[in-house]
């Protein structure tokens, strides 16, 4: 796709924003069966996300779009083995957002009440149940107390 960049170098800057913000929520948008995606690259990439600091993963299975240069290039990937390889990223995707959300845990975030105040969105993009009693759009500090698939926390 003509990315000016390799998996090193990106693994090398999201390593080095993890370092400098330990509690960052990082994602990444991913294209997978783009053509001329071998196995090899394929495995590559699920290597590095497996053992990356991303929190979350968007997922692209390629699709033909006419008029664009990727369209007529050779080494087309199958369909079914990009919606093969979509669902097994977006696994890995899963398993690093429980990651994530387990080292919250503890944690104490500045966050924007949503709905009717018994969800808090923070800082680093976690998404927080917390009791009802504060209205809309109300700052707050929120402390994560239960982490897993929902999160749920305190006021302080």
């Amino acid at each position: 796709m003509r990315r000016p960049y390799t998996l090193e170098h990106y693994a090398r800057l999201v390593d080095d924003i993890r370092r400098r913000m330990p509690h960052a929520s990082i994602g990444s948008d991913i294209i997978v069966g783009f053509p001329r995606e071998t196995d090899g690259d394929f495995e590559a990439l699920c290597t590095y996300l497996e053992r990356s600091p991303l929190t979350h993963v968007h997922v692209f299975p390629y699709s033909d779009r006419p008029g664009t240069a990727a369209s007529s290039m050779d080494g087309k990937v199958h369909g079914a083995v990009v919606r093969a390889r979509a669902s097994r990223v977006r696994e890995i995707g899963r398993r690093l957002t429980t990651r994530f959300r387990d080292t919250q845990l503890g944690t104490t975030h500045w966050g924007l009440t949503l709905e009717d105040g018994s969800l808090v969105v923070t800082g680093n993009y976690l998404k927080v149940r917390v009791p009802p009693g504060r209205r809309r759009n109300e700052w707050v500090r929120v402390t994560v107390t239960e982490a897993g698939e929902a999160l749920r926390g305190e006021i302080r």
